[in-house]
């Protein structure tokens, strides 16, 4: 009765500011809502976010025949259609279009993106990759869906994401009024005329794409330069964004280097997997010696393995700035040589995080780590397990750091009881504050 009655007095809203209520609602709960009241019944036809995702409504298996995907991927396509054809509003914030193998609905697709322009969409995305399109080690997919003339001459988009969609980075306004531009399963071969003509971007992300050799720009505003799987790039990348404050890279291993850098960075963050390399130890300390202002530097197994086989073992050339460095580790023998350079290599860290990844089975073994750090004040373990090689390192840097404060974020108890009593910490503030959530 209560929740009846309550709904009741929701429907009585007047309905503009009904619509910004389910206007904060994901598109999939907006259509749901028709069903609560007469006053909702076509209410969702007027909401500002339109999210039209295929695996929502078309469930792809190997149980199920070709034909009954196809007559469900023709029933996602007709109700996309009726949804535009009886939308009452003025404009649209963000439209979001996922639908695989395109050409078979190319006029539907381009109608759809013809109706989010003429809203005066401020947030597109168009994604046109296959659903199964997940595999880092697939071959370059073909490009099957080419961006309509519309899209270029827009002027109110924002944000555009656009992935396995064919199109001229030359052809946008000049200046456009890009600030987030996200690119996957493309051709970014004229990249930096888009980049040159966009003075208001703030956060360039890219995804899986190939025909980029140099990623150059003197935008003042961008800030955040994201890559993931440079699986189809030249075999060198050379970025040229002296601006950027926070760099981001996941996925397969690749060579790019940094041809001028931001000395005040924010954050970098570095993940290459699991796959090792002994011979590239050289490249990635020149990699870090490009990002060694970023006050929050987040790295992986790969990197603190591959940096042991450095010119020196013990530290960097050059020290970096880092205030807070997270280091996704297994905490396995093999990591720790990389561990401690990575710790030395830092004088003025102040926080210490280990993400503790799935643990790996490995002999055992004396790792005889011994960091050096004056300034370290807090140690976060996230996924705490209590391990033989975790209890070391903690038991190390109570030990070691002058000025450790509190050591955070563990949940085994019992096992973390026995830190305060084997250990002489060497500082005398030191606390620990463990966590059971």
């Amino acid at each position: 009765m209560y929740s009846t009655r309550n709904r009741d007095r929701l429907s009585t809203l007047p309905e503009h500011l009904l619509l910004l209520i389910i206007s904060k609602l994901s598109f999939k709960e907006d259509v749901k809502t028709s069903v609560l009241a007469k006053p909702w019944t076509h209410l969702h036809y007027g909401t500002t976010n339109v999210t039209f995702v295929e695996s929502e409504l078309v469930k792809h298996s190997v149980s199920r025949s070709e034909k009954s995907v196809g007559d469900a991927r023709v029933t996602f396509v007709r109700f996309m259609v009726n949804w535009v054809s009886r939308f009452f509003g003025d404009v649209i914030e963000s439209f979001h279009l996922c639908l695989s193998k395109p050409a078979e609905f190319e006029t539907e697709a381009k109608h759809l993106i013809k109706f989010a322009v003429s809203k005066q969409v401020q947030n597109l995305v168009l994604d046109f990759s296959y659903l199964s399109c997940t595999a880092s080690n697939q071959a370059r997919p073909a490009i099957l869906f080419q961006m309509p003339e519309c899209v270029y001459n827009q002027v109110t988009v924002e944000s555009l994401e656009l992935f396995s969609c064919g199109f001229d980075p030359s052809r946008f306004p000049k200046p456009s009024s890009f600030k987030s531009l996200c690119f996957g399963w493309i051709e970014l071969g004229k990249i930096t005329t888009l980049l040159s003509n966009s003075p208001l971007l703030k956060i360039l992300s890219i995804h899986n794409f190939w025909s980029v050799g140099l990623i150059t720009g003197d935008n003042y505003l961008l800030r955040e330069l994201k890559f993931e799987n440079f699986d189809f790039a030249p075999e060198y990348t050379w970025i040229d964004l002296p601006n950027i404050q926070i760099f981001k890279y996941s996925g397969s291993f690749r060579y790019f280097q940094f041809l001028r850098v931001n000395r005040m960075m924010e954050e970098a963050y570095l993940d290459f997997g699991t796959e090792t390399d002994d011979e590239i130890g050289t490249f990635i300390c020149d990699l870090l010696y490009d990002l060694l202002s970023a006050r929050k530097l987040t790295v992986c197994p790969f990197l603190i393995k591959a940096i042991k086989d450095s010119d020196d073992p013990v530290r960097l050339k050059a020290p970096m700035e880092t205030r807070h460095l997270v280091i996704k580790t297994n905490l396995v023998p093999v990591e720790f040589v990389g561990i401690r350079l990575m710790i030395n290599s830092c004088p003025e860290l102040e926080t210490l995080t280990f993400l503790m990844l799935p643990p790996v089975s490995v002999a055992r073994t004396n790792p005889g780590f011994d960091p050096k750090s004056k300034m370290i004040k807090v140690v976060e373990v996230r996924n705490f397990t209590g391990g033989t090689y975790e209890l070391v390192m903690l038991k190390n840097l109570i030990r070691s750091c002058r000025v450790l404060e509190r050591s955070v974020k563990t949940s085994v108890r019992a096992t973390m009881r026995t830190l305060g009593d084997e250990c002489v910490a060497s500082s005398k503030g030191l606390w620990i504050r463990q966590h059971d959530g």
